[in-house]
Order: C-alpha cells, then sequence, then structure tokens
C-alpha cells in the first residue's frame, strides 16, 4: 500500500445525498425469535407461617417481555463442542437494544475536466441514524483513464483500489474525503465507491445462583401409637435466584404411614429469591420404634437437598403370667398369681383382668378387690393404667372339685386394642385317705376262750384304694382258729392273710374279722397291717386282749 499526497478542495457543493444500504445482520441458524408461551400456572403462593390450605391454582398475571429467546430445546447441538470458558465482556450501555446506524454517501466531481490537468474528486459520508457508527471505511477505485496524485486524508492505495478507515462516526457527524487525478484518457470518468460500516450491538444478563435449604421439625419428639405425627416443613431461597420446578420428595418410613401412600411429592413450582414456604405433613404412627424421616428438595439446575428429623412412636403392651400347682388333689385348695406387665414404652389405660374358671375349680377367693361372678364363672379385676416396665400381680385361690384336667383361662385387655391370653392346666386328682379300726368283742377271756377281732377298713378320701390288704400277727397266746371278709385268706402260723381287695372306693369301707383262742395267760396284742397301691409302708395297728388262767 502506498499512501498517497493530500489534494485541494476543489469540488463543487454538494448534491442530495443518498443513504448507503448497511449489511444485513442475520440470526445464527440455530436462534430463533419468539414470543414466549403463557407460563404454564403455579400453586398459590401462601404467606409465611401459614401452611398452604389447598392446591388451588392461580393464573400468573405477571406481564410478558416483548420478545425472548426461545426455548434451549429449538438449539442444534454443535459436533465437537466442548464446554469453553467465555472471553467476551458486556459492551457499553449505548449499544444495548436495537442497533440501527445510517450512513449517507455521496460523491462529488467537476462537471468537465481535462487531459493531463489535475482535478479532484471528493466522497462525503455522513450518519444520519440514531446509534454511533463504528469501523466506518470509504472504498473506492482510481478511475479508468486517470492517474492518482493524491488523497486527503491520507488513504491506503492496493493497486487502483483506494481505502480511507474513519473508524468512529457519531450520530450527524460527516467527514469527506477526497483523490486528486490526472485524466490521461478523453471521455466519460468516473468510479463507484462504497461505504461500509459495523453495526455493533451489545446484551447482558444478570447472572443469580438461585440455592435451596430444607428444614424439617415435628410438634412432639415422641407420638403414641395410633396418633399422628404433624412434620412441619421450610423450603427457603437464600440464593440471589429465582429457583424453579422446586419439589419435594419424600418416601414414608417404615413405622408410620400418610394417607396418599408410601411415596409422596409436593409441587411448589418457583420460589423466589429470598422466599420460604412452611407446609405441614400430617403422618400416622403404625408401630413402635425410632423414626426417622428423610425428605428431598429438587429444583431446576439440578439443584437438590436432603433434610431430616426423628421421632419415636411409643406404645404401651400386655403380658400375662400366671403361677401355680400344675397338679392337685381333689378338696386340697391351690393359690394361683397372676401377673400382668407392660414391657413396652407408654402407659397402658383402663386395663381389664379376667381369669376364667373351669367347671372342676371352686372359687374361694381374691385379693386387690377382685370380683368374682358366678353367672359367668369368672374374676374380674380393674386397673386404671399400667405405667411403663411396670408389673401388677393379683392372687386367686380355687378349690378343686372335680377330678381331671382342668384349665385356666386368663385375658387382659386395655385402651387401643391391646390385649393378650394365657392359660394354666391344672390336673386334678383324688386322694386314697385309708383308716381303719381293730376291737376285740370279748375280753378279757380264759385261757381256752375265744373272741373275734372286728376290723373295719374305711376310704375317706377322693379316689379309689387300690389293692387294699389286711394282715394280722397273733401273739404267742392266741391261736387263729377262722377268718371273714370280702376276700379269701390264708392261715399260716400266727399270721393269717386276707387277699388284696382290687378297689375301695371312696367313702366305702369293708368289715374283716378273726377268731381267735387264748392259749397263754397275759396281755396279748394283735397286730393289724393295711397296705394299698397308694401306701406301700404299711399302716399298722394293735389290739391288746387280757388272757387269764382260772384258778
Amino acid at each position: 500500500d502506498n499512501p498517497a499526497s493530500p489534494v485541494a478542495n476543489s469540488y463543487p457543493p454538494p448534491q442530495t445525498p443518498q443513504l448507503a444500504t448497511p449489511r444485513a445482520i442475520e440470526l445464527d441458524k440455530g436462534l430463533t425469535m419468539r414470543t414466549p408461551r403463557q407460563p404454564t400456572p403455579r400453586f398459590t403462593q401462601q404467606p409465611p407461617g401459614n401452611p398452604p390450605a389447598n392446591n388451588n391454582l392461580v393464573q400468573n398475571t405477571n406481564p410478558l417481555p416483548p420478545a425472548s429467546l426461545g426455548s434451549s430445546a429449538n438449539l442444534t447441538p454443535t459436533p465437537g463442542l466442548v464446554n469453553n470458558p467465555g472471553t467476551g465482556r458486556p459492551g457499553e450501555r449505548l449499544l444495548e437494544g436495537l442497533q440501527n446506524p445510517s450512513i449517507t454517501i455521496q460523491k462529488l466531481s467537476p462537471e468537465e475536466i481535462q487531459v493531463g490537468k489535475r482535478c479532484t474528486f471528493a466522497i462525503r459520508v455522513q450518519n444520519t441514524g440514531q446509534r454511533t457508527a463504528q469501523n466506518v471505511q470509504i472504498h473506492d477505485e482510481i478511475p479508468l483513464g486517470t492517474e492518482l496524485v493524491g488523497t486527503a486524508p491520507r488513504a491506503s492505495i492496493s493497486g487502483s483500489q483506494v481505502t480511507w478507515e474513519l473508524g468512529m462516526l457519531s450520530v450527524g457527524e460527516e467527514r469527506t474525503v477526497e483523490m486528486e487525478l490526472i485524466p490521461t484518457e478523453e471521455g466519460e470518468l468516473g468510479s463507484v465507491a462504497t461505504v461500509l460500516v459495523a453495526a455493533q450491538a451489545s446484551a447482558k444478563s444478570r447472572c443469580t445462583r438461585p440455592e435451596l435449604a430444607l428444614r424439617l421439625s415435628t410438634t412432639k419428639p415422641q407420638v403414641l401409637m395410633g396418633e399422628q405425627q404433624l412434620v412441619q416443613i421450610e423450603v427457603s431461597n437464600p440464593g440471589s435466584g429465582d429457583a424453579t420446578g422446586v419439589m419435594l420428595l419424600e418416601t414414608v418410613p417404615p413405622g408410620v404411614s400418610h394417607e396418599a401412600g408410601p411415596a409422596l411429592e409436593f409441587e411448589i413450582g418457583v420460589l423466589r429469591a429470598g422466599e420460604s414456604r412452611r407446609l405441614e405433613l400430617i403422618l400416622t404412627a403404625e408401630k413402635a420404634g425410632k423414626i426417622q424421616n428423610i425428605m428431598t428438595a429438587r429444583a431446576d439446575a439440578s439443584l437438590q437437598i436432603d433434610a431430616s428429623c426423628e421421632f419415636e412412636v411409643i406404645a404401651p403392651e400386655l403380658q400375662l403370667s400366671i403361677e401355680g400347682p400344675q397338679k392337685r388333689y381333689l378338696e386340697r385348695p391351690a393359690t394361683y398369681r397372676v401377673s400382668i406387665e407392660n414391657p413396652g414404652t407408654a402407659t397402658a389405660h383402663e386395663v381389664q383382668l379376667v381369669t376364667h374358671l373351669p367347671k372342676g375349680l371352686q372359687f374361694v377367693s381374691a385379693n386387690n378387690m377382685g370380683e368374682y361372678d358366678s353367672a359367668s364363672h369368672t374374676v374380674q379385676w380393674s386397673l386404671a393404667e399400667l405405667p411403663a416396665n411396670e408389673r401388677g400381680t393379683v392372687e386367686l385361690v380355687a378349690l378343686p372339685i372335680e377330678p381331671g384336667a382342668q384349665t385356666l383361662q386368663i385375658a387382659t385387655k386395655a385402651q387401643q386394642g391391646l390385649e393378650d391370653r394365657t392359660e394354666k392346666q391344672v390336673l386334678v386328682e383324688g386322694l386314697a385317705a385309708l383308716m381303719f379300726e381293730v376291737a376285740d368283742l370279748a375280753d378279757p377271756i380264759e385261757i381256752g376262750g375265744e373272741t373275734t377281732y372286728e376290723i373295719r377298713v374305711v376310704n375317706q378320701g377322693s379316689k379309689a384304694a387300690g389293692n387294699v390288704q389286711v394282715v394280722a400277727i397273733l401273739p404267742p397266746g392266741l391261736r387263729a382258729l377262722s377268718g371273714q371278709g370280702e376276700t379269701r385268706h390264708t392261715i399260716q402260723g400266727e399270721r393269717i392273710a386276707f387277699a388284696p381287695i382290687p378297689s375301695l372306693g371312696p367313702k366305702a369301707d369293708t368289715t374283716y374279722r378273726i377268731q381267735v383262742q387264748g392259749t397263754r395267760p397275759g396281755d396279748q396284742r394283735l397286730r393289724v397291717q393295711v397296705t394299698t397301691d397308694e401306701v406301700q409302708q404299711p399302716i399298722t395297728k394293735e389290739e391288746s386282749t387280757r388272757v387269764y388262767a382260772d384258778e
């Protein structure tokens, strides 16, 4: 490039200028301009401190901007594009908004020039738009049939191309450039000048950072099984921008339930910067134990936060037990201790304890204000409350009146549907209780005289005695003559034995008679022994008879 020398101003007055046409500025094909759709209605905003009563929808009345970029879903991904860091910065405020620079250009020349005589051609440009024009350039060409002598201001020359770099052109500003030429040929000489301008526009966005904060709390640290626990929820946005697509999610933990099911979600929608929302979650306690309730808050831009609260579900529990003999004889009173325990974590209220007596057991007494009901053959106790980990005990005395297996049935119940049952098996048996008497019908007797011993055996018990046997042993001064009884007998020397009676029923009796003769004077004692299956060790009694000699 060869800069030309400045020339003197010798062109005629300006004519009506012609507007230069700016270059069209096209949007990238991946972007489209459109008016956004009406936003989807959101849930009504609740004032702080008041939980939402319901999910009533309200119409969004925020005014729409005149135009906005379409959804990013319309952008075509660029293959191979990576997340490159940016370097651009916002421009001046005057570059914001619609930019429409307008430049007029007019080329001026003498009406007549002569070969070999210097002449001046000029180009005048003016900014008639509302914005400063940037990077203004004027391009011209040395007319055919002339030679360039100089330029004003100094231009860049490349072959026959002449370029002026004017730079910035303010609103209303006018600039003129000139070429000094020497014609070398006759005819119409001239060229076409072009003005170029760079249209600049700037836009900036305020970049904010939405955040989520979530806090859960309960109204009470413990809740009774079957009752409701109120979980208070506070979700807030402590960030600098609005959080969109805010959702609350929860999987209901074991031990509690919600009427909507185990998987819960609640749409909050938009949470403005600095805004808080308070909600309530009602859970029903189902099972005793520690509960950890975890909730998740999510929003667009991959925002997520978890929060939890803990509480305990408490519940009473009833357990019954009974202590007492498992085997009892008829007519022998038995004492039973019935215990009711609360191994749970809460107090049991309005506790009722009932013992059902079998037909073979007769009620005798009960302590602690136990009431006997003859119609139902039951004994009942009432307890206003039984604290957790406490035990209560009552006593019941019953009399077995029928043999066989007898079952004591114990049941308890309390508020909240609490109940428990247990039973006690009692085997009732009869008892054989033998008593016998021995008496001599004649006493004293002389030597050679006779007397009869009468042996009466009575079963005073409630059970039959098996294999009842009577054996009599005579002293040296007596001789056995005969025997009489329910079974046959044998006499072997001084021993008289009766065969066993297979069974002697309750309250039954039998009588044996033994006839003897006195053979020696003195106090003679008959010894009688009775044995049974139940009494292996013989029961022994003696009867004395005096034998005298006649003098």
